[in-house]
């Protein structure tokens, strides 16, 4: 399960410490699909897990047409090791046994040397769960035939068609990247002189997955060899990372960014259970393990790592696999259907996982089933049964809860019914007596159980709202511990919130590693303010008048003592005066709609502009222009501070970012996810830079007894004991020594 978080500002303080200059470097805005941020291992909890892949059989596999491997990965072992990442060395007989996971490995790495035939499939797997790859050189071949870089390839190994081996030594780096963060466009870097596994960038660009690549290096020369190559999939996978070159690789940091990149910070760990002989699997190949041979849940597994989860199987190991040990890693366990008998240990340690945090989700059916009967006895801790009683297919009668926000109507195949009793409570019915959906909190935890193993397979998925409840389950499931509630909305034009999961308000807390519940309609935002176990509110909202229904919540939510970061058009509406008094300011009669102004920062050492990230312009800028409003000029009162603003020096008007409520509160009364222009050249956007800031100076407040320097109540021991593991780690900044 997640872990307590209330560390995180001792670590961000920690990664200062160790790099005076950090920064979360930018994308440019032409990726605002594929938000994206820092991995710095220092600025982790956790160091990055890397797992290399060790087979001293270096003869080709059937599905490799040509190409010499070589398996020689020592010195890139040891640059990893320097660098502080957890490095783990996994052999063919490992993988072949389940061994890699995303919950065990951030980044999968493969130098130069392709994965044998029996563990294509459980290596794809790990990229389809959200774990990342980075190949190099004849690794290529492996990337091809599984249809990763590109899919169309899928079955083949690509050569000739997508890459070919190409003589190269020098390397010219194209664009501005988080993976060359540490050069400037046409920078040059040297590797040993070979022939090497290359990308032709030509072919690449008339796949389907064009918009997602990134051409890093090439060829000096040759701006058609793609001798670096990322890709960011927004559909399915993780991120993948090739190198065509793995001789003197290990002496550069473009490696070690490179990897920072791929480490996956994920929003929950799910996992999704093949030890019992369930009904049905994620994929084709579980079918040796699965009751029924059909691959029921490919949609929905890749549904929820395109929105930032990760996702693991629990395959069978011959005696009990619901032990701590494999679960307890994981936010969120999925079951359907166990056709084998749960022991009596695992059905208390599941009860005793869920009841400390962890998320259950299970998927029955007719109560006739074995599978349903075993699912029962599982559930015997708890105040939820199937029963032996018909629900209707059509699901519309509905309960208030935060799970149906966006669902209307769900559609099943033949379920059967569920009976909830005690502390339970009903979700969906075919009427308001016949409940095919109900759930609990139990404990720390929360459970879900659907009477229907249909409702989310590959074809019903799509069926009304099913996507849209099964989204809602993963995200209210893992969300047990949030004391972050999230309110973003999609936009009307292409933005940076397409992907609401994976728009910078998102994608910054997952790298902070903060659990949140995220809400996306002002109904279900006030339902969720009503919850008392939330602190901060994070409000992203560009289009909606959402204070009509959550003004009044909010002003009490603020009374009662809770935290705000506020980013609305709504400033300018004089119905909630009530709320804009109390933040510091009132509406100054004018705004701007032609597009984003630039913004001046006023206080550049305030921590929001420092810490974590140290932002390395004066300014915020933006091209982008998707907001109806861009900024809404507001008059400060005494009780507010602007720390940013149109004008060059500080006025009570023309403030944009706005302190208030003896800092409860943040108000940004230009629209910050429309700045995603990377002006301070950190390769990483503006907004997404701020947007991190922000919620960590926020969580600082909310916990000051682990608070960062220049904030109250932060203790010097954590100062003295940063410094001592900075001088254990001396070797990472030598190693680092290139950075800009």
């Amino acid at each position: 399960m997640r872990t307590n978080k209330n560390t995180l500002v001792l670590l961000i303080s920690l990664s200062m410490l160790l790099s005076p200059t950090f920064m979360i470097p930018t994308v440019y805005s032409a990726e605002i699909q594929g938000t994206d941020v820092p991995k710095s291992s220092q600025m982790l909890k956790n160091p990055i897990k890397v797992a290399i892949y060790d087979e001293n059989n270096v003869t080709n596999p059937f599905y490799s047409s040509v190409g010499t491997l070589t398996n020689n990965y020592s010195n890139i072992r040891t640059a990893f090791l320097a660098a502080g990442y957890e490095v783990t060395l996994l052999s063919t007989n490992q993988i072949y046994n389940h061994e890699l996971k995303t919950a065990k490995y951030d980044v999968f790495v493969m130098v130069d040397q392709m994965p044998k035939a029996n563990i294509t499939n459980f290596v794809k797997e790990y990229w389809l769960g959200g774990g990342s790859l980075l190949s190099i050189d004849s690794a290529v071949s492996f990337i091809c035939y599984a249809g990763i870089i590109p899919p169309i390839s899928a079955g083949d190994d690509g050569y000739s068609t997508y890459w070919s081996y190409q003589y190269s030594s020098v390397q010219n780096i194209t664009v501005r990247h988080p993976v060359s963060r540490g050069y400037n466009i046409n920078d040059t870097f040297t590797t040993f002189y070979g022939d090497f596994a290359t990308f032709s960038w030509t072919s690449l660009q008339i796949t389907t997955i064009a918009s997602e690549l990134v051409k890093v290096a090439t060829i000096s020369g040759d701006p058609d060899s793609a001798t670096v190559v990322a890709f960011n999939p927004q559909s399915e996978g993780g991120k993948v990372v090739h190198f065509s070159t793995r001789r003197d690789l290990e002496d550069d940091v473009i490696l070690l960014d490179a990897i920072e990149w791929l480490c996956p910070r994920p929003k929950g760990r799910i996992l999704f259970d093949l030890s019992h002989e369930n009904g049905y699997g994620i994929d084709l190949w579980d079918n040796a393990f699965t009751h029924y041979t059909d691959n029921r849940y490919t949609i929905m597994r890749n549904n929820l790592v395109s929105r930032g989860y990760t996702f693991d199987k629990l395959y069978p190991t011959g005696s009990d696999t619901f032990t701590m040990q494999n679960i307890s890693p994981y936010d969120l366990l999925i079951i359907n259907l166990p056709n084998t008998n749960v022991s009596a240990s695992e059905v208390s340690t599941l009860s005793n996982w869920v009841s400390n945090g962890g998320g259950l989700l299970a998927l029955g059916d007719q109560y006739a089933f074995d599978g349903s009967k075993n699912l029962n006895y599982l559930f015997s801790p708890y105040d939820l049964k199937l029963i032996n009683e018909n629900a209707g297919t059509t699901q519309d009668t509905s309960f208030e809860h935060p799970t149906i926000e966006g669902c209307t109507t769900l559609t099943m195949a033949a379920p059967s019914e569920v009976n909830y009793s005690g502390d339970a409570f009903p979700l969906w019915g075919s009427s308001t007596t016949d409940i095919g959906i109900a759930g609990q909190d139990y404990g720390n935890g929360r459970i879900i159980l659907l009477a229907d193993i249909n409702i989310f397979d590959n074809t019903r998925i799509s069926s009304t709202d099913n996507l849209q409840f099964c989204v809602n389950l993963a995200n209210w499931l893992t969300a047990s511990d949030a004391e972050i509630l999230v309110f973003v909305q999609d936009h009307t034009a292409p933005s940076p919130n397409d992907n609401i999961y994976k728009g910078p308000v998102a994608t910054a807390l997952n790298e902070l590693q903060l659990s949140f519940y995220l809400t996306f309609t002002e109904d279900y935002l006030n339902l969720s303010l009503a919850d008392s176990s939330y602190k901060l509110v994070i409000i992203d909202n560009t289009q909606y008048t959402i204070m009509d229904t959550v003004g009044v919540t909010l002003l009490n939510f603020l009374k009662s003592g809770g935290y705000l970061i506020l980013d609305t058009w709504n400033y300018r509406t004089a119905t909630y005066n009530y709320l804009w008094d109390y933040l510091g300011f009132s509406y100054a009669g004018n705004y701007i709609s032609a597009a984003p102004p630039i913004v001046n920062i006023w206080n550049p050492t305030h921590p929001i502009f420092s810490n974590p990230v140290n932002y390395g312009a004066n300014t915020i800028e933006s091209t982008l222009n998707f907001a109806a409003t861009d900024y809404t000029n507001v008059t400060l009162y005494s009780n507010a501070t602007a720390i940013a603003g149109l004008t060059l020096t500080p006025d009570v008007s023309g403030g944009a970012i706005i302190l208030g409520v003896k800092g409860h509160a943040i108000t940004n009364a230009l629209h910050l996810t429309e700045y995603y222009d990377d002006t301070d050249n950190s390769t990483y956007p503006d907004g997404l830079e701020i947007w991190t800031n922000e919620i960590a100076y926020m969580y600082a407040q909310i916990h000051p007894e682990t608070t960062t320097p220049g904030i109250p109540g932060y203790d010097m021991f954590i100062v003295l004991g940063s410094i001592l593991l900075t001088m254990g780690l001396i070797a990472i900044i030598t190693i680092r020594k290139k950075r800009i």
